[in-house]
């Protein structure tokens, strides 16, 4: 218990709150401090796309690793000196890349086709997938 408190000490005086502060302030809510404590952080287009689409968990990592281009695909295993076949695991026609994977390779679209024929939803093949390709390229500097 005692722990915790030292280390909630130590948060707060990280963010540049002491006791003082916080007594003095005319007003003050938990939304205010938290703010403080999260900090300010680069705003991202794609963020709606991984953080309000109704999927689970995994399937948000999953998207938020592509978004920062860490899922481990061919071409980034290469880059790391490993020796690995470049084709696509599930084509074998192109290099595999983030962008070919997801977006471009045959059998992924496909795959697309077949998951948004299932709930009704009719759009072009890969329209919503170069929207978000397009998103995750895409950066504006803001606050929170």
């Amino acid at each position: 218990m005692v722990g915790k408190i030292m280390k909630a000490q130590r948060t707060m005086m990280e963010a540049e709150f002491s006791q003082d502060n916080i007594t003095n302030m005319n007003s003050c809510s938990i939304n205010q401090i938290y703010h403080k404590l999260r900090g300010t952080f680069e705003k991202v287009s794609w963020r709606k796309v991984v953080c309000h689409n109704g999927g689970c968990p995994r399937w948000k990592f999953v998207l938020t690793m592509t978004a920062h281009e860490r899922l481990y695909t061919k071409d980034r295993l290469q880059r790391w000196g490993m020796t690995v076949d470049q084709d696509c695991i599930l084509c074998n026609n192109e290099k595999e890349t983030i962008q070919y994977l997801f977006f471009e390779c045959s059998y992924s679209k496909a795959l697309w086709s077949k998951l948004l024929e299932w709930p009704g939803i009719d759009r072009p093949r890969m329209g919503r997938g170069a929207k978000i390709g397009r998103e995750m390229g895409q950066k504006k500097k803001c606050n929170s």
